[in-house]
C-alpha cells in the first residue's frame, strides 16, 4: 500500500517536468543522433508513441510494432520504451523496468530511457537506484533539465537535501519554462532541509503558476504548519484536500503530514 501511495503521487510531481511519452530519444551535445522517427510508421508505431492512446491499446500497438514491424534496434528502443511507460501508467512497474531495460540495450545513449526507468524505480521505492538512472541520464544529456528536477526529488526523498537542492537549482536554470513542477520539488526539498520560510516562498511561486497545484498547497501548509501559523496550515490543507482527496495519505509517505 505504501508504495502504491508513494507511486500515484510521484505520477503528478514528475509528470510535467518528465513527460513519460516521449517518442524519440533526446540528443545531446556528448550523444550520438537520435535515430528519426519513422517516416512509413511501422506496423503499430502511430499508437505506441502516442501519449493519448489508452495504455492498453499503446502496449498491444508498441507489441505489434516489436515483433511485427521490422523496426531498425533505434525504432526498437522507442517502442520498448513506450511500452514500458504505458505499463508505467497501468501501475506496473516491474514490466516497465524490463522494458526499460531493453530500450537501454538497444540505445545505450538514450537518455530519456535512462530517466524513465529512474520515475518506475523511484515509485517502486527504489530511489537510491532511481538517482543512479537519473545520474545517467544527465551524463548522456547534461543540458536535461527534466533529470535534475527528477533527481532532486529522489536526493529529497532519501534526505540528502545539500543534493537536492544543488539539482533544483540547476533543473529550474536549465528549463525552458517556469512550471509549478520545478518549484514544487524546489519546495518539498527545502521542507526536507526544514528550511520552512524559503519552502513557502517556493510553494508561492509554484501556485501562482498553477492555482490547483495540490501538492504545493499541502507542502506550504505543511511549511506554515512547522512555523506556528496553524490558521493558514489549515486552509492550505483544506484547499489541497478538495483538489485531491487522497492528498494527505499520499503526503504523509513523503514525511508531510497535518499534525
Amino acid at each position: 500500500m505504501k508504495k502504491h501511495r508513494v507511486a500515484v503521487l510521484l505520477a503528478s510531481i514528475l509528470a510535467a517536468a518528465a513527460p513519460l511519452a516521449a517518442q524519440t530519444p533526446p540528443a545531446g551535445p556528448q550523444v550520438q543522433p537520435p535515430p528519426p522517427a519513422p517516416t512509413a510508421s511501422p506496423t503499430g508505431m502511430s499508437k505506441c508513441i502516442n501519449p493519448r492512446e489508452n495504455p492498453d491499446h499503446r502496449i498491444s500497438a508498441c507489441t505489434l510494432a516489436i515483433e511485427k514491424g521490422r523496426l531498425s534496434e533505434g525504432d526498437a528502443a522507442i517502442a520498448y520504451n513506450n511500452r514500458a511507460i504505458a505499463a508505467h501508467f497501468k501501475g506496473q512497474y516491474d514490466r516497465a523496468i524490463i522494458d526499460h531495460d531493453e530500450a537501454i540495450r538497444l540505445r545505450p545513449d538514450y537518455a530519456e530511457a535512462y530517466s524513465d526507468r529512474g520515475n518506475a524505480r523511484l515509485a517502486k521505492g527504489l530511489y537510491a537506484q532511481a538517482v543512479k538512472d537519473y545520474t545517467e541520464a544527465i551524463r548522456i544529456q547534461p543540458s536535461g533539465a527534466s533529470y535534475f528536477n527528477n533527481r532532486c526529488f529522489a536526493y529529497a526523498v532519501l534526505g540528502q537535501t545539500d543534493e537536492a537542492l544543488a539539482d533544483c537549482d540547476t533543473a529550474i536554470k536549465l528549463a525552458p519554462k517556469r512550471t509549478a513542477t520545478l518549484f514544487d520539488s524546489r519546495g518539498y526539498a527545502l521542507v526536507r532541509a526544514k528550511r520552512y520560510e524559503a519552502a513557502i516562498r517556493d510553494y508561492n511561486i509554484a501556485l501562482g503558476i498553477d492555482p490547483k497545484y495540490a501538492t504545493a498547497l499541502w507542502g506550504r501548509g505543511y511549511a506554515y504548519l512547522r512555523l506556528g501559523d496553524r490558521e493558514k496550515a489549515s486552509k492550505d490543507f483544506q484547499t489541497a484536500k478538495v483538489i485531491d482527496q487522497a492528498i494527505d495519505y499520499k503526503m504523509v509517505e513523503l514525511g508531510l503530514t497535518r499534525n
